[in-house]
């Protein structure tokens, strides 16, 4: 098994807690302007920890966060909260698992830019975003592709594009439209589409 596990950090970062075992890793950091990049390859592929229902964190504004996973059984636990961050995600193969959440109940996410691209087998994507002006792509290709999104927010844009093979996908947009209005973007090709899309506001 070939497991490597790579953390960048630039400006003032600060990491309360970072833990791994068997190609996991968990994250707690806090602050502003700093870059995080975590590479994962090979098997048991985790980031955060949904059972314990303690996603790995950022806290703060103006971050950019990277993360790359290849193999195995991925799986992607997240939470942001703050301003002017940006998220990139990249998952190949196998049994990919994400959950993602930017804001919660009471501080939301503003100007915040996420975009996920999932390349087979076993998708699962959920997707919770709270704030204000936000941007959201998703892309996947390949296999049992399921996609659950909801965006509470102001001024919100959101593309999905799945391509193959056994989709499901829900998209929820609320909130008011900050006179721009709701933007949403879907694209779905092969086989067993379902589709919901809620959008007001």
């Amino acid at each position: 098994m070939i497991k490597k596990i790579k953390l960048t950090v630039m400006a003032a970062l600060t990491l309360s807690s970072i833990a791994w075992a068997n190609n996991g890793v968990y994250i707690e950091q806090a602050g502003n302007s700093n870059t995080i990049s975590i590479t994962q390859i090979g098997s048991n592929n985790r980031i955060g920890n949904s059972g314990l229902n303690n996603s790995s964190s950022i806290v703060g504004s103006n971050n950019l966060l990277t993360i790359t996973q290849t193999g195995d059984a991925n799986i992607v636990n997240y939470a942001m909260i703050g301003s002017g961050n940006t998220v990139a995600k990249t998952i190949t193969g196998d049994t990919n698992q994400i959950d993602f959440t930017c804001g919660n109940g009471t501080t939301g996410c503003t100007a915040v830019n996420s975009a996920m691209t999932i390349s087979g087998e076993l998708n699962n994507v959920t997707s919770t975003i709270r704030g204000t002006g936000i941007s959201s792509t998703l892309n996947i290709t390949g296999d049992s592709n399921n996609v659950t999104q909801t965006i509470t927010t102001d001024a919100s844009t959101s593309a999905i594009t799945i391509l193959g093979s056994n989709n499901n996908f829900t998209s929820s947009m609320t909130g008011l439209s900050g006179g721009l209005g709701h933007e949403l973007t879907a694209n779905i090709t092969g086989a067993s589409n379902v589709s919901l899309r809620i959008v007001t506001g």
